[in-house]
């Protein structure tokens, strides 16, 4: 890891909070760090691997067989067949992927994404570390290699995707009511989503970050939280606002924060 890359460094003991620049958290696969900013840190559940175990997670998201378990035996051909016409992976012509083949199994497997997606768990409790209302500078997306050595790193573990970062322009606001909140920052990095097409902010952001050209202009608004959720405690770094400006809302924005008088 290069010195320029990171100014600060991660305590992994969650005990000891150090600061990081730009939304940088730890990487749950394996506590290196990885520049990401989620609202959420549950990802839906990966398929397996092992075919049997596979054809029982895509009938458990979608029954081929009855309430009674009629039908085809789970896996077998005729299941298979009946998956594949249920859910239109294939044309009336026949026309798709073979069934059973790998890119077949994806096909289904992004049908069956919205049911797969875990229930958000509420919060039990979620403090403020420190809050940032900024003017920044759309840098552009790129595509962020997860580096855990989990047997589902990079490919299937969630945390390798879409990356975007944000050149800070001017601080509009900034409190830090927490001890280990984070300082103000030059840049913020945020994964809209995993390279399986996964959300990882919600739908108006991620929309939002896609409909930018690098160069925008932005109002850029973000929260460090330190939350409590099913006995874990985690940072969060959720946007608040992200909406574009002009040059001239940029700089009547600028002036504004000049122009308040000085607190002794």
């Amino acid at each position: 890891m290069k010195t320029t890359d990171i100014t600060y460094i991660i305590a992994l003991a969650m005990a000891v909070p150090t600061h990081v620049p730009a939304a940088a958290v730890s990487d749950l696969c394996n506590g290196t760090i990885v520049l990401v900013s989620t609202t959420n840190k549950q990802t839906a559940e990966q398929p397996p691997q092992e075919w049997a175990a596979w054809a029982k997670w895509a009938e458990n998201l979608h029954p081929v067989t009855d309430a009674q378990g009629h039908g085809p035996d789970i896996g077998s051909e005729e299941w298979s067949g009946a998956l594949d016409k249920q859910l239109k992976i294939r044309d009336a012509a026949g026309q798709g992927p073979d069934i059973g083949s790998a890119a077949w199994r994806r096909a289904v497997e992004k049908k069956l994404a919205p049911k797969a997606a875990p229930t958000p768990v509420p919060d039990k409790q979620r403090d403020l570390l420190s809050a940032h209302d900024t003017v920044a500078r759309f840098s552009g997306l790129k595509d962020h290699r997860c580096m855990g050595l989990t047997t589902l790193c990079p490919d299937r573990c969630g945390e390798s995707g879409k990356l975007a970062t944000f050149a800070i322009v001017k601080y509009l606001a900034y409190e830090k009511p927490g001890q280990y909140g984070d300082p103000k920052q030059e840049q913020f990095m945020v994964l809209i989503e995993d390279n399986m097409k996964n959300p990882k902010v919600p739908k108006a952001i991620r929309d939002a970050v896609l409909a930018l050209k690098p160069g925008d202009l932005v109002r850029l608004q973000w929260n460090h939280d330190y939350v409590t959720r099913e006995g874990s405690k985690f940072p969060e770094r959720p946007i608040k606002n992200l909406s574009v400006l002009t040059k001239e809302q940029a700089e009547k924005a600028s002036t504004a924060v000049d122009d308040k008088p000085k607190k002794d």
